[in-house]
């Protein structure tokens, strides 16, 4: 760890996905927390997080285009001013209890998620520019082992913090991180990519997404992964914080402390799991896709075990055994990605892969929410193991995804 951190570049990159991962979760766990306090309604604080949701594939296409088209670095800059002008405006907009409006938190938290639409798959795209081919592995690992341990601290912290802390104070803090991050961004040292030739200077944005789709799409490694990711994305429906609530009151006979601790559970697993990745670093360059393949299968027991919990502490239990291979799985994909797809067509395959997961992931939470006013909840849960499977054969069945490897020639 101390290797990849000695690297100057790579480690104002990482502060900068410190500062704004604390930033961003820590503010919408205090708004969404602000929205139920002021209106006691479950469907009213739902919208905090369709709010969070939303302008990911509304803005996706757009989004991937532009990281493409423009310096990455300047790329974050931006959106990091964007982020701080808008706790700025929340700010002001404070009303004179000191809380703000239900519908000022729902816009705010969309300008929010609509900036982090740009900035994560700039920063991402950015991790193979400044870190060798024999590193990332352990980059992708350190990015984000710190981002589990910030969503973890901001869902500890955020409900407890807006109970005793003035939203304003809070705000203010905010802008901090977002100020630093500025700072740290600023300091990058990128060598600009290889020029773009005169028909792609002339492209327009929709023909930038067309040809970026046409790449992935003919490309033997990322249209692979990102079909399964989005195939994965239908039972990753059942892990919403609702269906994770009912399962644990009708199911384990607990309360909301309860599921507190489950979710806990699961993010500590995805910290352990992070460093694991940075361990397994060599065999996650050597056999990255069999690696992805056989914890899709995992996965899919898991599940299985999940619903069969007798208890809340098995569930507990269960669901921080989820976290490592999920982690170890997400620092492989990340790798592949940088390590094979072209610079120019990062972010547009980044873009559109978050696009794809989030329109799945949304419909089938509403899907399984629906299903399970008609079917008893680990029911649903069982639905859920047999979709992973599913997805797992397909991982099986696709011989390049199988096969690949993170060498320094597969760029």
């Amino acid at each position: 760890m101390n290797l990849i951190l000695k690297n100057r570049q790579f480690f104002a990159l990482w502060v900068v996905n410190l500062l704004t991962t604390l930033g961003l979760e820590l503010y919408t766990i205090t708004l969404l927390v602000s929205v139920f306090e002021q209106t006691g309604s479950t469907l009213q604080t739902a919208g905090t997080m369709v709010a969070r949701t939303l302008p990911a594939f509304i803005l996706g296409p757009v989004a991937g285009v532009l990281v493409d088209r423009f310096r990455r670095k300047n790329v974050l800059i931006s959106m990091d001013v964007l982020r701080l002008l808008l706790v700025i405006g929340s700010y002001l907009l404070l009303q004179v209890d000191g809380s703000l409006s239900v519908w000022s938190s729902y816009l705010i938290l969309a300008g929010l998620s609509a900036a982090d639409v740009f900035h994560r798959p700039a920063a991402l795209s950015l991790v193979p520019s400044i870190v060798s081919a024999e590193k990332l592995v352990q980059a992708n690992s350190l990015i984000l082992a710190i981002r589990q341990i910030l969503m973890a601290v901001s869902f500890a912290v955020g409900g407890w913090l807006v109970l005793a802390v003035p939203l304003d104070q809070i705000a203010i803090g905010i802008m901090i991180l977002f100020g630093v991050a500025i700072l740290a961004a600023s300091m990058l040292q990128v060598e600009r990519r290889k020029e773009r030739g005169k028909a792609e200077k002339d492209e327009t944005v929709w023909q930038a997404f067309i040809a970026g789709w046409n790449y992935l799409k003919s490309h033997p490694i990322a249209r692979p992964l990102t079909i399964m990711e989005t195939i994965e994305h239908v039972p990753h429906g059942i892990w919403t914080g609702a269906l994770m609530l009912v399962f644990v009151i009708k199911a384990l006979g607990g309360d909301t402390a309860e599921w507190g601790y489950q979710v806990t559970g699961y993010f500590s697993g995805m910290i352990v799991g992070s460093f694991a990745a940075m361990w397994m670093g060599d065999a996650l360059s050597k056999i990255p896709g069999r690696i992805i393949v056989w914890t899709a299968v995992l996965v899919g027991f898991l599940t299985f075990a999940f619903a069969s919990s007798p208890n809340i502490w098995v569930a507990i239990g269960v669901a921080f055994v989820f976290g490592p291979p999920f982690a170890v799985r997400d620092v492989a994909q990340d790798a592949l990605l940088q390590g094979t797809v072209d610079e120019n067509q990062l972010g547009r395959v980044y873009a559109t892969r978050e696009m794809l997961r989030n329109i799945v992931f949304i419909i089938s939470g509403l899907f399984f929410a629906w299903l399970s006013d008609f079917f008893p909840i680990r029911t649903i849960y069982y639905i859920g193991g047999v979709l992973y499977l599913v997805t797992a054969i397909y991982a099986v069945t696709n011989k390049p995804l199988r096969e690949s490897k993170l060498e320094p020639s597969t760029k």
